[in-house]
């Protein structure tokens, strides 16, 4: 009976999803990326998600920061952007004019920057990602270099 409740409780503690810390590099064309979020998605369990910095290193959390992520079989999706400087442009039309500041008739629109994908865009859903991951318990390094 001992044995039974033992086999039962292990096997519930697997069931609850166990903890593996995960770390790794993304890399694109084997250069690393400068910013951007990397996230996993069980197909049981909360997602864990990290923040990529400067030199392609993260660090993944679930409930609490390094945590890791839970134990099994992850989609993963990357999303890494850069945003270009925005301009101020004289309105092109009397709409464009209308649209902007009525009390300032020298107003000018904000044209948001350019978005460049540092990580091709299909990386970043989990639906779309061609992107997994095998996380075990205890230390992972988990690291991605994807093609250019």
């Amino acid at each position: 009976m001992t044995g039974v409740i033992l086999a039962l409780a292990a096997f519930s503690g697997c069931g609850s999803g166990g903890m593996g810390k995960v770390k790794g590099k993304v890399t694109v064309g084997g250069q690393p990326i400068t910013n951007g979020t990397i996230m996993f998605y069980p197909s049981t369990g909360p997602g864990a998600v990290g923040e990529i910095g400067q030199d392609g290193v993260y660090t993944l959390r679930t409930h609490k920061p390094g945590d890791g992520a839970v134990i099994g079989t992850h989609k993963v999706a990357i999303h890494a952007t850069s945003i270009g400087a925005g301009t101020l442009e004289a309105p092109k039309s009397l709409d464009d004019e209308l649209k902007g500041s009525s009390a300032n008739s020298s107003a000018k629109n904000l044209v948001p920057g350019k978005i460049t994908w540092l990580v091709p865009e299909k990386y970043s859903t989990p639906n779309d990602s061609p992107l997994t991951a095998e996380v075990k318990a205890g230390q992972n390094t988990i690291d991605f270099d994807i093609p250019k």
